[in-house]
């Protein structure tokens, strides 16, 4: 069985002292979110939920089963209970296709012969990277 492809969980978004909000996923600790306004704060709230799936699939780890609004402690009479949902396809392919900087050795007559042709150094080792791993060649 493949990935699951859509997550949507609770967001407990509470009015802060100075006129702000604070928002929160019950689900996943450590993730309090600061804003002045409830569309940034969905926003950055998605990109947080975003990347706390990442890091618990590159762990190979289970999500954690979305809270019931009934289950959730509400601390304030004007706390809010709002969904953030989420397709992680698209995340998935960005962050396999993300560039990630890895050093090499190669002879100094080699650098400079390369240099002198004006080949691109990364360009020309993914190539040859996936030719050696005979995966074909995407954009």
């Amino acid at each position: 069985m493949g990935l699951k492809t859509h997550f949507m969980y609770p967001v407990v978004v509470e009015r802060a002292e100075d006129g702000g909000l604070g928002l929160y996923f019950p689900d996943f600790p450590g993730t309090a979110i600061m804003t002045p306004d409830i569309a940034s704060g969905l926003k950055q709230a998605k990109e947080m939920l975003v990347i706390r799936l990442l890091e618990i699939e590159e762990k190979n780890e289970a999500a954690p089963a979305p809270s019931d609004p009934d289950q959730i402690e509400l601390l304030d009479s004007s706390d809010r209970i709002v969904f953030v949902e989420v397709f992680m396809p698209p995340y998935r392919d960005e962050a396999a296709n993300k560039a990630v900087t890895k050093n090499c050795t190669l002879p100094k007559w080699l650098r400079d012969a390369a240099e002198d042709a004006g080949l691109n150094f990364s360009q020309v080792l993914q190539n040859s990277l996936k030719d050696a791993l005979g995966i074909n060649k995407r954009d």
